[in-house]
């Protein structure tokens, strides 16, 4: 490729650095590549939109932009909130825990264990009694 067809690409910056420094050392020669680099800047120039006053970007984002609902400002105390009540739910629904009273639970088994043995002797006698 010859160095005044590499215009664009120096001016888009897309030479490696080899190309790059050969092609400055044409420039300094060459007035039609250098005539035609100024007019790809003032092009480049052209295309480049103005800046809008900073007045106007305020007032179009204060027109676009979301304000956040007045909720959102307590959101941890929300779910702060939320999280006890639901606590405070379920805790109405446990059942309640009274102490553990070993001798009541040694009568049940006492009672409950004579009545077996004397439901069984009475099965035993009866079938004696039977053959």
């Amino acid at each position: 490729m010859k160095p005044c067809e590499q215009v664009l690409l120096y001016a888009q910056g897309e030479l490696n650095p080899a190309e790059k420094t050969a092609f400055e050392g044409h420039l300094k020669t060459c007035a039609a590549c250098q005539a035609e680099l100024k007019f790809l800047a003032k092009l480049d120039e052209g295309l480049t939109p103005p800046a809008a006053p900073q007045r106007v970007i305020d007032k179009l984002l204060a027109r676009t932009t979301r304000k956040k609902p007045f909720w959102a400002r307590f959101k941890w105390e929300l779910a702060g909130l939320t999280a006890a009540a639901c606590a405070a739910f379920v805790w109405t629904f446990l059942p309640s825990q009274e102490p553990f009273n070993a001798h009541e639970l040694v009568a049940y088994m006492n009672a409950s264990s004579d009545d077996e043995y004397s439901s069984f002797a009475q099965e035993l006698n009866d079938m004696e009694d039977y053959f």
